[in-house]
């Protein structure tokens, strides 16, 4: 197995590990630059933490995250990207948002991948 040095995922060739990091740093240097580049499947991208007081069996932890789903949607009227990822595949993020956020999320995270976190406690979790 070879592992991509970017987001640490295996593939079976040196090939596809080596354009899973190309892939990767290409998407983070388009964010940089203050563009919002067009996401594939598979793409990795960075999503932020989602705590919540009133049901905290929904928390996330934000960190990498691997692209399921990319589609325009209207938002305020107005058609805006919006992304969906394999470890929050109930979530559509805002990719337009997300994007601007990359860098500081990525100072954030590093290689940490983004994984549910929940929080069961009675008093983090209305009875409904």
């Amino acid at each position: 197995m070879y592992q991509c040095s970017e987001t640490a995922r295996n593939f079976p060739t040196a090939e596809a590990a080596l354009a899973s990091e190309l892939r990767f740093k290409e998407i983070q240097a388009e964010c940089e630059a203050g563009r919002m580049p067009e996401l594939r499947k598979d793409d990795v991208i960075y999503v932020d933490t989602e705590l919540y007081l009133s049901h905290g069996r929904d928390d996330f932890r934000g960190g990498l995250a691997q692209v399921f789903e990319y589609r325009m949607n209207v938002s305020k009227g107005r058609p805006v990207p919006f992304v969906r990822v394999a470890q929050q595949m109930d979530t559509w993020h805002n990719w337009r948002e997300l994007a601007q956020m990359q860098k500081k999320l990525r100072a954030e995270f590093g290689k940490n991948w983004a994984h549910p976190d929940p929080d069961e406690r009675a008093e983090f979790n209305d009875a409904f």
